[in-house]
């Protein structure tokens, strides 16, 4: 049984899945927004409202996230927070 249910909240679409905070996208269908939110950006930047910077395409897909939007908050003081990311994080280039 629970092989049954972990398969459910693995498996995307199902109602289980969206139960628990997930959408009911498939993944082919978020590679399809994503490409089309692309396509969008692309053709609005060659047109004359993209050269001037106005009437911006809104995303299709609700993967791409607000401009300008922040993930994930932290109560540490800055000093903290780069200690721990010259810890762990990404080598300097």
């Amino acid at each position: 049984m629970a092989l049954l249910v972990d398969g459910l909240l693995h498996t995307q679409g199902s109602l289980l899945y969206r139960s628990v905070g997930g959408d009911s996208w498939t993944l082919t269908d978020h590679l399809l927004a994503l490409n089309y939110d692309q396509l969008a950006i692309a053709n609005w930047q060659r047109s004359k409202d993209g050269a001037k910077g106005r009437n911006r395409p809104k995303p299709l897909s609700p993967l791409a996230g607000k401009r300008g939007s922040r993930i994930g908050k932290t109560d540490r003081p800055p000093e903290q927070v780069k200690a721990v990311l010259a810890r762990y994080g990404p080598a300097p280039t």
